[in-house]
């Protein structure tokens, strides 16, 4: 399947070794702050590219179920950093 994402949202291959509880949003509290790593898949720009690694809240991602698969949706503003770990 080929998804193409707006400007401004990023396509996100989540990492296997992030840890969420559930891959469904639920509210944030103070004792917990996470943040989880994935890899652009599509929807890059000048800042962040397709195939970068960045880390962002885990709040802030957006997981779609789409013919039993999980799509993953952030906004291209909810990156806080890139590095360079390959899953």
């Amino acid at each position: 399947m080929n998804i193409k994402p707006k400007q401004g949202i990023l396509l996100i291959k989540k990492h296997k070794r992030s840890q969420l509880k559930a891959d469904i949003a639920v509210e944030e509290t103070d004792e917990d702050k996470s943040l989880i790593s994935g890899e652009i898949l599509s929807g890059g720009n000048d800042e962040w590219k397709n195939g970068d690694t960045v880390i962002f809240g885990k709040y802030s991602l957006f997981c779609l179920v789409l013919q039993g698969e999980k799509h993953y949706f952030l906004d291209s503003n909810d990156v806080l950093a890139k590095c360079n770990y390959k899953e």
